[in-house]
């Protein structure tokens, strides 16, 4: 696959602080990728940067080998972004899909076009005559996200797209998504707290802290809410009921992030006894990849709809027998977590 953005020496700042700092980072073409973090780690600033809406403070953004300061309008054009909160006109479904066609003087064939987008959404044709203001927040997702794949983009930024919108919604969101991918190439950055979401759609994960990079594929980031214990260390009930409990945690909010490194999570299949204790848990695994460099494959599991990731060797993984689906006995180290 060829580079399609390619990020250099990125600094961005508002009001004289500093809010995202990348110093390399390349995104492939025709590629899902995902951007999680919490709240205020820089996603929505990064994904303003790579739509063009916003210049960075500092740095070069190359979008197909063409620095952003000499990209033209056309170049711009092909990018086109759904916000969290997308702002319709007040007018038809209709109309709101069919406006960017109109600007870019691309109104022949229009109904078809309108029509095979609302298609696409998941909403049939009668919803053309409905105004902005008879739909619900997850139609008018659809709606935003329909005006958006009209026009055939080269990329497609969503920044939160299954916030607040229903679980039909959700679905067909996802299915569009794909689609646009295999049927116009078009590559797309997702910016979501909804990792579940994100690990069935993604080929590739970002996770952003801070405003910094951090490698996706060597941590797990555990987010709020958490308990307090009796002796007032955090506590992370799953909904299967299972538990755990961070030591020495007592000075940590309740709505603070965890960081745990991949190699300081242990997974086990058969023949467990010598690794199980009272903190294991019980997980599910979902994928196993090889790593790039070739050594080691990374496993991605979940415990109780919870995503995390693991790495072992081939040795190992050939010695446990391990396959998609497969219950698996976690250890975390949790002398070696980092909060964030």
């Amino acid at each position: 696959m060829s580079v399609l953005y390619e990020l250099n020496g990125i600094e961005q700042y508002y009001d004289d602080k500093k809010v995202l700092s990348i110093d390399r980072l390349k995104l492939e073409e025709n590629q899902i990728i995902g951007f999680l973090g919490p709240n205020g780690s820089g996603k929505s600033t990064l994904l303003s940067l790579l739509s063009f809406a916003d210049k960075p403070t500092k740095g070069d953004i190359l979008f197909n080998g063409i620095e952003n300061k000499k990209l033209n309008a056309e170049m711009k054009q092909s990018i086109a972004m759904v916000p969290q909160d997308p702002y319709l006109l007040k007018r038809t479904v209709f109309d709101n899909i069919a406006y960017g066609l109109r600007i870019r003087d691309k109104s022949d064939n229009i109904e078809k076009k309108v029509y095979e987008a609302l298609e696409q959404v998941g909403l049939d044709s009668s919803f053309g005559k409905r105004k902005w203001s008879q739909l619900s927040g997850g139609e008018s997702q659809r709606v935003a996200l329909a005006s958006r794949l009209v026009l055939k983009p080269k990329v497609l930024i969503l920044d939160e797209p299954t916030s607040g919108v229903d679980t039909n919604s959700v679905q067909l969101i996802k299915e569009a998504i794909l689609l646009a991918k295999k049927k116009y190439n078009t590559t797309i950055l997702i910016s979501s707290h909804d990792h579940n979401w994100l690990n069935n759609i993604c080929d590739k994960k970002i996770a952003l802290f801070q405003g910094e990079l951090v490698e996706s594929g060597s941590v797990n980031l555990l987010f709020a809410p958490w308990e307090k214990d009796i002796n007032g260390n955090l506590v992370k009930r799953f909904i299967d009921g299972q538990e755990l409990t961070v030591p020495n945690s007592t000075g940590k909010k309740k709505d603070s992030v965890v960081m745990i490194k991949s190699e300081f999570i242990e997974i086990c299949k058969d023949d467990c006894i010598g690794m199980i204790n009272e903190n294991t848990l019980i997980g599910v695994i979902n994928s196993i990849h090889m790593q790039e460099e070739g050594t080691f494959l990374q496993i991605e599991f979940t415990i109780a709809g919870v995503c995390f990731n693991c790495k072992i060797s081939r040795k190992y993984m050939e010695e446990q027998r391990l396959l998609p689906g497969d219950r698996i006995n976690i250890n975390i180290d949790l002398n070696e977590v980092c909060w964030i």
